[in-house]
């Protein structure tokens, strides 16, 4: 093999374990400086936990509880660690749903989705597992479905913590 070839195939080598490592299959090899966890409450029991680096972003999909249509929630981690709800996209407002344009908010239909870009801020929020909405959350392209983990009603605490 030419040496051009070499550098071909460590090269070839070199994308592929990064390619590896970016979809999480290394997590100890990670660095981050956040867990975003899932906790169930009252009994504080973490369910589920994902290393997190500001910049990084998390979804929550789930289905409109009347409306039954979807709902995909777009979230950032800041450099504090806190969680930023930024987009809330649906078919068609239902109850619960942002709505209005405000100084941090605008909402923008797309022929398809009403998109509200959202700049809120929360150190943590809590929500209740729906027995309908199939709450499901994503991190580094990995999908949880929170009924995979907590019963239908269940209470969770959806946190970032200090690693």
């Amino acid at each position: 093999m030419s040496l051009h070839g070499k550098y071909a195939v460590i090269i070839a080598i070199l994308l592929l374990v990064t390619a590896w490592n970016r979809d999480n299959s290394f997590p100890a090899q990670r660095s981050g400086d956040f867990l975003l966890q899932v906790v169930k409450q009252p009994e504080e029991t973490v369910l589920a936990e994902w290393t997190v680096t500001p910049g990084d972003r998390f979804f929550i999909d789930y289905v409109h509880s009347s409306d039954h249509t979807p709902i995909h929630d777009v979230f950032l981690i800041d450099e504090e660690g806190a969680i930023v709800l930024i987009e809330e996209a649906y078919d068609w407002y239902g109850a619960g749903l942002e709505f209005q344009s405000q100084a941090d908010a605008a909402v923008v239909f797309d022929g398809t989705k009403t998109r509200v870009y959202l700049n809120r801020l929360f150190p943590h929020f809590l929500l209740r597992v729906g027995r309908v909405a199939n709450h499901v959350i994503t991190c580094h392209g990995r999908a949880l479905p929170l009924k995979d983990i907590a019963s239908g009603g269940s209470l969770v605490w959806i946190r970032v913590i200090d690693q």
